[in-house]
């Protein structure tokens, strides 16, 4: 515990003054009652530096606590137990610092305590803005009923708030064709299928290879073996995080719309019991050994304090990409050509099915940053970026485009809807994009 030491405040200072003047100017002048009133204010000022540096040290902190997970926009409380006794004539004032993204520093009255008595403080904060907060060191601040002293003394040590992203209600994903395991060996596994193994309705992330044929077609709808799960493959996240791909500045910028988007899809996918991994700038987060709760929150903290990436953040990701298995890749692009997204083709695994959000960046931004120069340097960025997805859609990719006005929930089904012959068939963005 740090002890700052009691000081006069500004008002101290010129009771002190005026104290010592009437100390010195009154015998001089002859004056007992002027003497009297130096002295009285001398020591006033004393008594206060005095009474408030024992003050002070009468609190100690006994825990601190706050929400584990806090979504941006969303209030959440902060809590602080102090225990100790409150002297009379002093007042006591819990101050907990707090940058101004999540409301400014706490000032928390402390009333008259008994010995050994413990108080709950508590306070709100909130922050519309993802990000790692630090909160803290706490202070008791002592002063006295004339203001004439401040004494301050840090309790604790700082602690790390963070604040994820927004986090949307998403559609199920439609059951129909998803691409995925092309060839005889599906038809294989699902044909050797005993038929006394549990049968369910597919969801979303299953191998394809397990689908019970005979059961679809009696029942209409997709169904699939649940009799083996271990060692199921992960569903990956890829976000681009590169800062050249994106526009706009803080929250109201493309990335932040992307991780949003991105934290929205691993949510609404880990509810239903997949596993999740998010990959960007060429790293999987969380680690595949935690555990399916610390993954949970290790890939929400992961977003809370991701920060731009490197310009060759998504290579490194695709090179990952290719090594691992999936029984879902969701993609969310910034801005993207053909080069850019024609290594997704060969990283995506074999039968996997594939989901693509591209951003129209230049959107974000009144002004589009320039790209490296070269041949289609100066290219609209929509043709571009029509061109990037047409790739992407003719190699069995779901895709959809979004900008700033299009709400994450209404772009997630967009991205899975499909007609009527289980087909893809995403409705239009709002805004025409060039061919």
């Amino acid at each position: 515990m740090r002890y700052g030491g009691a000081r006069p405040t500004a008002r101290g200072w010129a009771f002190s003054a005026v104290g010592l003047v009437a100390l010195v100017g009154g015998p001089a002048l002859g004056q007992r009652d002027i003497l009297r009133i130096g002295v009285l204010l001398v020591v006033l000022v004393l008594v206060a530096v005095w009474s408030t540096g024992r003050a002070v040290r009468t609190l100690e902190l006994v825990s601190r606590s706050k929400d584990e997970l806090v979504e941006a926009g969303v209030a959440s409380s902060v809590r602080l137990s102090v225990l100790g006794r409150a002297r009379a004539g002093v007042r006591l004032v819990v101050e907990d610092a707090a940058p101004l993204a999540l409301g400014g520093t706490a000032r928390l009255p402390v009333p008259r305590l008994r010995e050994g008595e413990t108080l709950d403080l508590e306070y709100r904060v909130r922050s519309e803005v993802r990000g790692s907060y630090a909160l803290g060191p706490a202070t008791v601040v002592a002063g006295d009923v004339f203001g004439l002293v401040r004494a301050r003394r840090v309790l604790g040590e700082p602690v790390v708030l963070d604040v994820l992203p927004r986090v949307h209600p998403l559609t199920e994903l439609t059951l129909g064709e998803l691409g995925g395991a092309r060839g005889s060996s599906a038809s294989a596994s699902a044909a050797a299928a005993p038929d006394d193994v549990s049968i369910r309705e597919y969801r979303i992330g299953d191998d394809l290879r397990r689908v019970h044929w005979r059961s679809t077609a009696r029942r209409g709808a997709v169904m699939v073996r649940s009799d083996e799960h271990p060692g199921r493959p992960d569903v990956v996240v890829l976000l681009d995080t590169r800062e050249g791909a994106h526009r706009g500045r803080g929250a109201g910028s493309s990335l932040e719309w992307a991780i949003s988007a991105a934290a929205s899809a691993a949510s609404h996918l880990q509810r239903r019991r997949h596993r999740v991994r998010l990959l960007h700038d060429g790293t999987y987060d969380p680690p595949r050994e935690l555990d399916e709760t610390s993954s949970v929150r290790g890939l929400m903290r992961s977003l809370a304090r991701l920060r731009p990436g490197a310009p060759d953040g998504l290579a490194r990701s695709v090179t990952e990409l290719g090594r691992a298995e999936a029984t879902l890749l969701v993609a969310f692009l910034g801005d993207v050509d053909e080069d850019d997204v024609a290594p997704l083709l060969a990283a995506r695994p074999l039968g996997v099915p594939a989901l693509a959000v591209l951003l129209r960046t230049d959107d974000w931004a009144s002004a589009p940053a320039p790209r490296d120069s070269g041949e289609g340097a100066a290219e609209a960025g929509p043709a571009r970026l029509e061109r990037a997805r047409l790739v992407l859609a003719r190699a069995g990719w779901r895709t959809a485009v979004a900008g700033p006005a299009d709400a994450v929930p209404d772009v997630w089904a967009r991205l899975t809807r499909v007609d009527a012959r289980g087909h893809h068939s995403p409705a239009p963005s709002t805004r025409e994009v060039p061919s």
